[in-house]
């Protein structure tokens, strides 16, 4: 049994703040922290002479991310968000035929396969639903790519990755997934889903902070792709410091061309050993549980939900439609509920460090911030 007080604990944010903007960017818990300020204090003493031993950290956490994902280490690469991963993978299929995305995606999805001249066809939804059914109408003899979120920011709809990995290995697509609103949140199995592609970012749902990104390449690309970039930590035997070396490691990890920017990927190692000590399924479950107690007493008071319901379809996002969604933002902030606006709604995310009384504080304040505008 999680004794999920003790888990908010360790999140001093929780102190001021109702929290409930993990899909923006959450706050970071004392372990997370921790291991992020540990390496400041190993340069400060020691400049770089652990240098060893911080690769050495480095693979670790390479392997715990593997862990998370369901994921052999070698398809791991860092980077620092997730609008590089999707740039480097847009670049790395180019010639591989258009693109089908989703109309809800966020920019990050969808501005580097533009910026580089792809034909993009976006889908409407239905309901906020992005069903496969409907993916699959919108295939042509051209299509080559699928680009989609598996949790879309602005609603919350929660595609199937399995499904979708099916679908485009009985099609001959390639399918290309970012999993910013997903990871740390909902259990991912890139084993099972054979995804070709997935990125996304730490800051949200596995609670690092920012500057660490992952980029996942499905090992069956590593003989196949030519990356759009190398650098001296490209190759194997990178210490050799060989300048006409180009045995390339041909593995994901051939993106990371230089130093990362080690602190983040430290700060991840924590966060990543928090989420892991919890578990992917009390996790879910957990954010299910406090995600159904937020959709209860929102229709209690009359609220409308864009985000769609049915248990497949759910996340951690919850969207209410309301008027000047803005101005609403703006007010409940005053008494320090952070909550987002997006597009005609205000999105709530909650996460494990939330409990029933944040959200009894915020639909009592957006019931009387409603009545008051």
């Amino acid at each position: 049994m999680v004794e999920w007080n003790k888990i908010r604990s360790q999140f001093p944010a929780t102190k001021k703040y109702t929290y409930l903007n993990a899909a923006g960017g959450s706050p970071i818990s004392r372990l997370t922290a921790q291991e992020g300020r540990r390496f400041y204090d190993e340069i400060l003493a020691a400049g770089d002479v652990p240098w060893e031993g911080w690769l050495e950290r480095v693979e670790e956490v390479r392997g715990k991310m593997a862990d998370l994902l369901n994921a052999d280490k070698s398809e791991i690469a860092f980077t620092s968000n997730t609008s590089q991963g999707m740039n480097l993978v847009a670049r790395i299929l180019k010639g591989r035929g258009d693109v089908i995305t989703m109309n809800d995606e966020f920019p990050s999805s969808t501005i580097p396969w533009l910026n580089l001249k792809y034909k993009v066809q976006f889908i409407e939804p239905e309901k906020s639903i992005y069903s496969l059914k409907a993916i699959e109408e919108k295939i042509n003899k051209d299509t080559g790519i699928i680009v989609t979120s598996h949790v879309q920011y602005c609603t919350g709809f929660k595609q199937d990755l399995i499904g979708l990995g099916k679908l485009c290995r009985r099609r001959g697509l390639i399918s290309v997934v970012n999993a910013s609103q997903s990871a740390g949140a909902m259990p991912i199995d890139l084993k099972k889903a054979d995804i070709d592609f997935m990125v996304f970012k730490s800051l949200k749902w596995i609670m690092a902070g920012y500057g660490a990104g992952v980029l996942y390449i499905n090992k069956r690309w590593f003989n196949k792709i030519n990356y759009p970039m190398a650098g001296w930590k490209s190759v194997n035997n990178p210490g050799l410091m060989d300048n006409k070396n180009l045995d390339l490691k041909k593995d994901a990890s051939e993106l990371e061309v230089g130093c990362i920017h080690l602190p983040c990927i430290f700060a991840l190692n924590g966060a990543l050993d928090f989420l892991e000590k919890i578990g992917k399924e009390n996790i879910r479950n957990r954010i299910y549980e406090l995600g159904d107690y937020l959709v209860s007493e929102l229709k209690k008071s009359g609220f409308e939900i864009i985000s769609p319901l049915a248990r497949k379809y759910r996340s951690g996002i919850t969207v209410i439609k309301i008027k000047n969604p803005l101005e609403m933002e703006n007010i409940l902030l005053k008494n320090n509920i952070i909550v987002t606006a997006r597009g005609d709604g205000l999105r709530v995310a909650v996460h494990i460090y939330n409990n029933k009384k944040d959200i009894d504080k915020f639909v009592f304040e957006l019931k009387k911030s409603v009545s008051s505008v």
